[in-house]
C-alpha cells in the first residue's frame, strides 16, 4: 500500500491536502471559503494530516491478525458512560 500526502496552496495561500492510495485520490480537504474563517487545514482541518497514522496502525492490525472494529457512539451515549 502506498499512501501518497499532496501539499498544495490554494489562490489563497491557505494549504489544501489531497491524500492518495494506491494512486487513487481518497480524500482531499481544502479551505471552506464559505464556512467561518477558521475552517482552514492550518487550524481545524489539521485532523487530516492524521489520517496517513491511522491507516498505517489499522494496517499493522491487520496483519498482525487482530480484529478491526467501527465503534459508532452518539454523544449523549458517550456521556452517560
Amino acid at each position: 500500500m502506498e499512501v501518497k500526502l499532496i501539499h498544495g496552496e490554494g489562490w489563497d495561500g491557505w494549504a489544501n491536502l489531497e491524500i492518495v492510495v494506491d494512486g487513487r485520490e481518497v480524500i482531499g480537504v481544502y479551505p471552506l471559503c464559505e464556512c467561518p474563517e477558521d475552517a482552514i487545514l492550518e487550524r481545524d482541518l489539521g485532523f487530516a494530516y492524521d489520517i496517513p497514522d491511522l491507516m498505517r496502525k489499522a494496517y499493522e492490525a491487520g496483519r498482525n491478525g487482530e480484529p478491526f472494529e467501527v465503534i459508532e457512539v452518539d454523544e449523549e451515549e458517550e456521556d452517560e458512560e
